[in-house]
């Protein structure tokens, strides 16, 4: 059954180069997690057989490899085939419940302080490397999955999928100056919901909207120099139509009632393809184009355009508080606004 919303956490694979590794190495794997409890109960601890005090992850249904082949054009504009292999397996975790304790302080059955839950987890395999693509929004499972693959193959950086701080801006950008059009028939939407965190990393503005473009918080935030950290969009190109979120770790959220294959593209359900197409296609696709176009965007056409926008929030602020120009120029006429100005001035020039 295709679900609303999916979820995807993604990490790069080290020391496994294929998904014959993956089955060697990895689906093999068992994990035992124990209980925990207060130092003074060591004793009983000891008392407990291994079943009772540990809890279990292991590797349920697993899925014959599959793969799913795409035509896309290269950077000399010549077609050629990509090729995504993949398969999916079934990650079974037990863990406790908060309740471990009866009435009496005595430690519960394991039966009645367990909870199971079954995480779907991806192995993708795309241009010589491997990722796990961990299908849960709950932290705490996905470090469970972790502990499951094992985390001495889990890499700590991922430059293929990270992306560059201002790649989410030009997107708007683009959206904004050209109708969405970002280059090889790949276009962008809509912009629904953005996160974005301050020069000084503590607050956290969101925005959420039918039109984030119109939205005045947006065009601020950008205007004033910030960075957008997480952005929700619609791409559409001859072969998909996806609504999904993306933050600069290449972690999404699709929402797959929303978007639709155009095309009699193979995949075992749209879960699956939608998930194998983001991150095997769309997401390469996306640094590519802004790599191409960033030279220009950052020397030339972020400045105007950030100039632009931040005049067109003076301007809605202004007709929003029925501001006359006398008082904005009072404003700026002041010496305190003046000396404010050159303050800023200094620190964001160093």
């Amino acid at each position: 059954m295709t679900s609303s919303k999916i979820t995807c956490k993604l990490f790069k694979l080290t020391g496994i180069k294929s998904l014959d590794d993956v089955k060697i190495n990895i689906l093999k794997r068992s994990f035992t997690d124990p209980l925990l409890i207060t130092k003074r109960d060591a004793e009983l601890m000891s008392s407990l057989s291994d079943d009772e005090k540990n809890f279990y992850f292991t590797w349920g249904e697993i899925s014959e490899p599959n793969e799913l082949k795409l035509q896309t054009t290269d950077e000399n504009e010549e077609k050629k085939e990509i090729c995504a292999e993949y398969l999916i397996a079934t990650a079974n975790i037990e863990y406790p419940k908060r309740r471990k304790r009866d009435s009496n302080g005595n430690i519960l059955p394991k039966m009645q302080r367990v909870n199971f839950t079954q995480i779907v987890t991806y192995f993708l395999s795309f241009n010589n490397i491997v990722h796990l693509i961990i299908c849960s929004s709950n932290y705490a499972h996905q470090e469970r999955v972790r502990k499951l693959v094992g985390t001495s193959f889990i890499d700590q950086s991922d430059k293929e999928y990270e992306i560059p701080s201002d790649l989410f801006n030009w997107l708007f950008f683009q959206y904004i100056e050209n109708d969405g059009s970002l280059g090889d028939g790949l276009n962008l939407m809509n912009i629904n919901g953005f996160i974005g965190n301050t020069a000084d990393e503590h607050n956290i503005f969101k925005g959420v909207s039918d039109q984030t473009s119109e939205l005045i918080i947006t065009k601020a935030f950008i205007s004033n120099g910030e960075i957008l950290r997480t952005i929700t969009a619609r791409l559409r190109n001859e072969d998909i139509d996806i609504v999904f979120a993306i933050d600069y770790e290449s972690n999404t959220q699709i929402y797959v009632t929303q978007s639709e294959k155009l095309k009699l593209l193979e995949a075992e359900d749209n879960d699956t393809f939608f998930i194998i197409y983001l991150y095997s296609h769309l997401i390469p696709k996306l640094k590519s184009l802004y790599n191409e176009s960033s030279e220009q965007f950052l020397s030339n056409e972020k400045k105007q355009f950030s100039e632009k926008i931040g005049l067109e929030v003076i301007k809605s602020i202004i007709n929003k508080n029925s501001l006359s120009l006398e008082e904005v120029s009072r404003l700026f006429n002041s010496p305190s606004t003046l000396r404010d100005t050159d303050q800023n001035s200094r620190i964001i020039n160093g």
